[in-house]
């Protein structure tokens, strides 16, 4: 018994020392994870990917032909070097989604694991001068460009908006003209005097994250310079003429001096409160000279101009005429403008001379100084604007053509504003007597899908009135007919709403 048990017990040892060893050889034996690194990330930006435990189909064999792919499409292959089982391979993602790839002459023992491949960040910037002359065409250039180091060209439209947000222009993307750029540009033509902000936002595409640009400005000036010198083309010699130099943007402090021929004629002039500065200036000499402004700001910024000037010895030029109609704008010599009958335009009126203007008129309308009436509503009115001249100017005329059309009617007593009501309240359409409109013309009041909720009166003491009787909406019409030629018919609409 005794040697039974020893002989058990050896071999019991013996089989349990196997086991051991075999489980020790199959741990080895497990098959080591490939690691993959370097793969994934933003569009556009070249990847250096490593993978390791790979393994070739031919003995020595140092590439292997790598495809990668995005959301199962095939992208183009690149080749990869082999050193012992460590490969390495460069690609360039061109779009989002879900990347992995595959080893057509190599293998690895694990699966490869799937990438993202998310939206490139994107920065947009908007370029202008920085001062445009008025009425010509500068160029606003915006750019957009791929986050470093992607080298995707950002698709789709930028917006270019003013301080305000007011919409400038919508235009599509170009590629370029650098690595990773897109680029859109407009024209833009000033046509008054002052500081301009842009703001340029991408609208972003599948591939590329939006972005907004930092504000630029614009300065615009009647000359595009940051200083504009305002004198009349001739002068007449003797004769004084004020020179005005205006610098930008408006509000600018400092002082400004002026020149002929490049020798000073003044000491500095203070600018006033909207960046202007003015100096009296007689010829003395006939003929060609050249007029300057050199202005300095309190910060230290500096700039000039100058234009040429013809010295004459007599009436230099006719006087010119401007005639403003406030809320419109200025007319235009030999222009045609339609006017409604019952209108009454009270001009703005200013000449080179100083001198003051007369207003004539020819035809049906009406001329008090400044101001002019139109009563009626068809024909032709010639008007001429007129100034007697002044030192260095003659005496000069300007016409104008007002077509007279049929007028606006407009109710002579105003009933309540459409809104709510009480139930058995009264609302007044007329009152006692007088004209219903301006026209002279009577007014047809009716009462339009009331639904019983109320119904139009006509009082014995000519007023007309609106009786509520019910709750709900009730909808009032009044119609004035036209005076064919004077004015235009009149539909005027009331809704009440009776609780």
């Amino acid at each position: 018994m005794t040697s039974t048990r020893r002989i058990s017990g050896l071999f019991a040892r013996a089989i349990a020392a196997s086991a051991l060893v075999l489980g020790t050889v199959g741990l080895a034996a497990a098959p080591a994870q490939a690691a993959v690194t370097g793969f994934g990330g933003p569009v556009g930006v070249p990847q250096n990917v490593t993978v390791t435990d790979v393994t070739t189909n031919g003995v020595g064999q140092s590439t292997c032909a790598v495809t990668p792919t995005i959301n199962g499409v095939a992208q183009p292959t690149a080749s990869g070097n082999l050193v012992n089982t460590t490969l390495t391979f460069s690609w360039t993602p061109a779009s989002i989604g879900a990347a992995t790839f595959s080893m057509s002459d190599c293998t690895t023992t694990s699966t490869i694991p799937a990438a993202s491949i998310t939206q490139v960040g994107t920065t947009t910037t908007i370029s202008t001068p920085n001062t445009a002359p008025l009425n010509q065409a500068v160029r606003v250039n915006v750019t957009v460009q791929s986050a470093s180091p992607s080298t995707y060209s950002p698709t789709g439209q930028v917006v270019v908006r003013n301080a305000n947000g007011a919409v400038l222009s919508t235009m599509g993307l170009s590629p370029g003209p650098g690595v990773g750029q897109s680029f859109a540009y407009y024209w833009w033509t000033p046509t008054q005097a002052g500081t301009f902000f842009f703001i340029a936002t991408y609208n972003g595409d599948a591939n590329a994250t939006t972005s907004v640009s930092p504000q630029d400005t614009v300065i615009a000036t009647p000359s595009g310079n940051t200083v504009s010198l305002s004198a009349p083309g001739t002068v007449t010699q003797g004769v004084p003429v004020q020179l005005t130099a205006t610098v930008f943007p408006t509000g600018t402090q400092g002082s400004v001096g002026f020149t002929v021929n490049g020798q000073p004629i003044s000491a500095s002039v203070p600018l006033n409160a909207q960046g202007q500065a003015s100096f009296t200036w007689t010829p003395t000499t006939v003929g060609q000279v050249t007029l300057g402004a050199n202005y300095m700001t309190t910060q230290g910024g500096s700039g000039s101009t100058s234009e040429k000037v013809t010295v004459v010895a007599g009436a230099a030029q006719k006087d010119v005429i401007s005639l403003t109609q406030p809320g419109v704008g200025p007319w235009n010599p030999n222009g045609v403008y339609t006017v409604r009958n019952g209108t009454t335009v009270t001009f703005q009126a200013s000449t080179l001379s100083g001198a003051p203007v007369t207003l004539s008129e020819s035809g049906p309308c009406q001329v008090s100084g400044l101001t002019l009436t139109v009563d009626v509503g068809s024909g032709q009115c010639n008007l001429v604007a007129s100034s007697p001249g002044g030192p260095g100017y003659a005496a000069t005329q300007q016409g104008y053509t007002v077509l007279a059309a049929p007028g606006t009617q407009v109710l002579t007593f105003q009933p309540p504003a459409s809104g709510q009501v009480n139930r058995g309240r009264t609302v007044r359409l007329e009152a006692n007597g007088g004209s219903d409109t301006n026209a002279g013309q009577p007014v047809n009041w009716r009462a339009i899908q009331s639904g019983g909720v109320c119904r139009v009166t006509f009082p014995s003491n000519g007023s007309v009135m609106v009786r509520t009787t019910g709750r709900g909406v009730c909808q009032i019409r009044g119609i004035a007919p036209a005076v064919p030629g004077q004015w235009n018919r009149m539909v005027v609409n009331y809704s009440y709403r009776v609780r």
